[in-house]
């Protein structure tokens, strides 16, 4: 399924930021490593968003999202930033050249979804693969895949979590 459309109230707008523009693939995978590390952003939508194409391309197992804006929407609305983790994030440059440049992480996330019943997502490993543009060096494709099946990550966000607020 794709997020975006009616659910997430049409189409946004592109991002006013400027974009980074020619970043070599190293600082692009240092400033998408601070990115992870600090702002979690696959948690909290909390990006750089001057080193993403505005058409990018989101995939992970449960959805694919078109464009920066309609991502960074649906993260808002996923995860309780203060009950949820990122965790071991570690980021290199796998390929890089003539050709369209690629960047890899790897982490560990849990947390607590923004449902009413507050379920908890148990730890699971991911991997990200980020398509570079050889034109703009910015990212133009995210392709995120888990260790859990798309069946685990679903059953866990109908399992009860706590309900009381710490």
């Amino acid at each position: 399924p794709r997020l975006g459309g009616a659910f997430l109230g049409g189409a946004p707008p592109a991002d006013p930021a400027p974009k980074s523009i020619g970043l070599a693939p190293a600082d692009l995978a240092a400033a998408l490593a601070r990115d992870l590390s600090e702002g979690r952003y696959i948690l909290t939508g909390n990006l750089t968003s001057s080193l993403f194409a505005d058409d990018c391309r989101f995939v992970d197992p449960n959805n694919a999202v078109d464009g920066l804006s309609r991502y960074r929407q649906a993260l808002g609305f996923l995860f309780e930033p203060t009950r949820s983790q990122l965790d071991n994030v570690h980021v290199r440059v796998v390929a890089a050249g003539s050709g369209r440049a690629t960047i890899e992480a790897t982490y560990v996330a849990s947390g607590e979804l923004k449902l009413p019943w507050r379920p908890k997502i148990s730890p699971w490993s991911g991997k990200i693969s980020y398509d570079v543009s050889p034109v703009t060096g910015l990212v133009v494709a995210q392709t995120d895949v888990w260790n859990i099946t798309r069946f685990d990550a679903i059953r866990q966000t109908f399992t009860p979590g706590s309900t009381s607020r710490r």
